[in-house]
């Protein structure tokens, strides 16, 4: 049962005739369904005796095997409906390896226990990885705990190997996912031209409890691993770092290709001493066998570890493994602990009411949010978790932070109901079968693939309206989702991109509801894209070719030696034209330039001469500009002056009857007024009078007014006002 593999190879009877031989083999997976199958991996098989035993008696098939030995990608991990992993520790598997267990679960559906142990969950290094996603608990330790920390310094030395930044950023990133939030950590580079630093080292990220890891991650991106030419220096700073703090556990990491001075024996005691432990991880550069001897004397002299990495995509699984030298305080043991069965809803441990003690765990944090805590272990500082389930994605997870060897569960091997336990939570955990009446179909059309799905009911008769869903896990594992649209009675068919070679899996999931029963489930397919487009393409486009050449004006060469194909003939080739004669513009341009050039050459100008005239002429021009508002300010006083103010006010006085009756002729001759009455407001008659005193005879007020706004117009005074 589960995903079976076939392949095609073509075999050319003249193998001299067959130009490109990456396209000679085609492959296919079939999925075949059959009775549940998981898969339990361990780092030591034998940790694993009571749990297979007591599963393979429920009638669950058992499949043993160690992170070593998992081959076959997602693909094959996709045939086991569910995968238990046993006191394995994060460092056993490598990055694709985490990303493929987390899509396993989230988008093929899958079934994932994790079960403790000395080298399990956060004591494993598991913190922060994909798979802690997918658990129930939080493998911090609780944030109201007050237990003893770690600290670890990092010094980075990386750049003599290939890709030195880029790996140097990958194990400082593994080793701060590894450790707990209460953690210190601190990374040192090297940077000749550093300012704040002790002999060319200094922080990149000084020395501090992680927290969130957020700042500490970010630093990683930074760093300027430089040419170090001893070690000493960093490893003082190092050392002056990590007794600053109060962790109960200091240890150092120092990668390197070992070129560097080592440092003095003084101060390896002084190390050993302070018991602050070195771990050297010596990659390649220009380290020599007596630089690896002193490398791996500094480990030693200090009570670490020294590793020699041919492989540097081993380094971060061996980063993770050291900063969990710092997480040992995650580890309960030491005293027996009787559990509590605090849930009994449906999934693992309904009906179980009461388990038997353990003599240890590994401390973690209960999750927020729908993960249920179903066994805790009371302590003096709270409850913590020992059994905790959830669905996650289309799978669903398991937490036990105890072991199922003698280590701490002696008392559960022994226990009369261990088999009935274990049987209902791995099957609580396991992705149900695959429904007989449910078919997938797949092809290729051009770079697309097409997904069809036949689904009937257990009389034969076509299942229509279903609610489908389905995911597509390209090669680099990363999710795409595609509709599918019924075609017909109890048909579907949906298609997505196949632009990268390898295996694309496909889980398709199903919701009927008919009123009264709602069916469900989920089924698998794949298809395989054995190698990239272009090896797809067997035949030439000479039309596509010669299309090229004619509309560029270009030639089709015939095949053969080059050397006769005369490259450089340029006969077919016209001659670049401009559409403007550039030669007029260019004589102006080059005329006015000697004539700049000559000015420069010739002429002195003195710079304290030249700002003296340009403040005299600016001076000028304020002062006639000044001088003419004055004038004008002056004009427009004496017509003030000129203008009569009694006029003024008779002008605009309301009352009529003290308005002198004119005589218009008179005025205008300039001779005296006539006497004489005029019909008056009332009716009274208006008496003769002469000119008011003061008057000069000239003319009544509205003559001078109107004077008056002539001179102020700069008019002579020629020509009768405007009527």
């Amino acid at each position: 049962s589960g995903p079976q593999r076939f392949e095609a190879v073509f075999v050319p009877d003249d193998p001299a005739a067959d130009a490109i031989d990456r396209n000679n083999t085609a492959m296919s997976v079939t999925f075949v369904g059959g009775e549940g199958k998981v898969l339990l991996v361990a780092d030591d098989v034998g940790s694993t005796q009571f749990l297979a035993a007591a599963l393979r008696a429920s009638g669950i098939t058992v499949e043993l095997r160690s992170p070593t030995t998992l081959d076959g990608g997602l693909v094959a991990l996709s045939g086991y409906d569910s995968v238990i992993l046993v006191n394995t520790a994060r460092w056993s598997f490598d990055q694709e390896q985490d990303r493929m267990l987390h899509a396993y679960v989230h988008d093929l559906g899958g079934g994932l226990v994790m079960i403790g142990g000395n080298q399990s969950f956060g004591a494993g290094g598991w913190i922060d990885s994909e798979v802690a996603k997918t658990l129930p608990v939080d493998l911090n330790p609780p944030a109201t705990r007050q237990m003893p920390a770690g600290a670890l310094a990092l010094i980075m030395h990386s750049c003599e190997m290939a890709q030195g930044n880029f790996w140097g950023q990958q194990v400082a990133q593994a080793a701060i996912d590894a450790l707990s939030r209460l953690d210190y950590v601190g990374i040192i580079e090297f940077n000749w031209g550093a300012q704040d630093g002790f002999q060319g080292c200094r922080w990149a990220f000084p020395m501090q409890r992680l927290g969130d890891k957020t700042a500490a991650l970010d630093s990683t991106k930074t760093m300027q691993v430089g040419d170090m030419p001893t070690f000493a220096p960093s490893m003082q700073l190092a050392l002056q770092g990590l007794m600053n703090t109060t962790a109960a556990q200091r240890h150092t990491i120092i990668i390197s290709d070992g070129d560097p001075q080592p440092p003095s024996t003084q101060l390896l005691k002084e190390f050993a001493d302070k018991k602050v432990t070195v771990t050297t991880v010596m990659v390649g550069g220009h380290g020599t066998p007596l630089d690896r001897g002193r490398m791996q004397a500094v480990a030693e002299k200090t009570g670490g570890q020294f590793y020699n990495v041919k492989n540097p995509k081993q380094l971060p699984q061996i980063f993770i493994k050291e900063a969990r030298i710092v997480s040992r305080s995650l580890i309960q043991d030491g005293e027996t602990f009787q559990p509590q069965v605090v849930s009994q809803l449906p999934g693992p441990t309904q009906g179980f009411g009461s388990v038997p003690t353990i003599d240890g765990y590994v401390l973690t944090a209960k999750r927020e949010g729908l993960a249920n805590t179903a066994m805790v272990v009371p302590t003096s500082d709270g409850r913590d978790p020992l059994l905790a389930s959830w669905n996650y994605g289309l799978g669903r997870t398991i937490a036990y932070t105890s072991d199922v060897s003698s280590l701490w569960g002696a008392a559960w091997a022994s226990w009369e109901r261990f088999q009935a336990f274990w049987e209902q939570a791995i099957r609580w955990s396991m992705r149900p079968s695959t429904p007989s009446n449910l078919h997938v179909n797949t092809r290729f059309e051009g770079d697309q693939a097409i997904v069809e799905l036949e689904a009937t009911d257990a009389d034969a008769s076509s299942l229509n309206f279903l609610n489908t869903s389905a995911i597509v896990l390209r090669p680099d594992h990363e999710p795409v989702e595609v509709t599918l649209q019924q075609t017909g009675p109890g048909l579907y068919r949906g298609q997505f991109d196949t632009d990268e070679a390898g295996a694309y899996l496909i889980n398709i999931g199903y919701e009927s509801t008919d009123g009264t029963a709602t069916a469900q489930g989920n089924i698998q397919a794949a298809v395989t894209v054995p190698y990239p487009g272009e090896f797809r393409t067997v035949k030439h486009n000479a039309a596509l070719l010669e299309a090229l050449a004619r509309d560029t004006g270009g030639r089709v060469l015939a095949g053969g030696d080059p050397a006769l194909a005369d490259l450089f003939d340029r006969t077919a080739l016209e001659v670049p034209r401009s559409m403007k004669r550039m030669w007029d513009l260019l004589a102006m341009i080059a005329a006015a330039l000697l004539v700049l050039d000559v000015a420069a050459r010739r002429l002195s100008i003195d710079p304290t001469e030249a700002a003296a005239a340009a403040r005299s002429a600016v001076s000028r021009r304020a002062a006639v500009g000044a001088g003419t508002l004055d004038a004008w300010k002056r004009t427009k006083s004496q017509s003030a002056e000129r203008a009569d103010p009694l006029a003024a006010r008779s002008r605009f006085d309301a009352d009529a009857s003290d308005v002198p009756a004119v005589d218009v002729a008179a005025e205008t001759s300039g001779g005296p007024a006539t006497a004489g009455t005029s019909p008056r407001v009332g009716g009274r008659p208006e008496t003769d009078a002469g000119p008011p005193e003061g008057d000069d005879g000239d003319g009544d007020y509205t003559s001078r007014l109107l004077a008056a706004k002539r001179r102020a117009r700069g008019n002579d005074g020629e020509g009768a006002p405007d009527a």
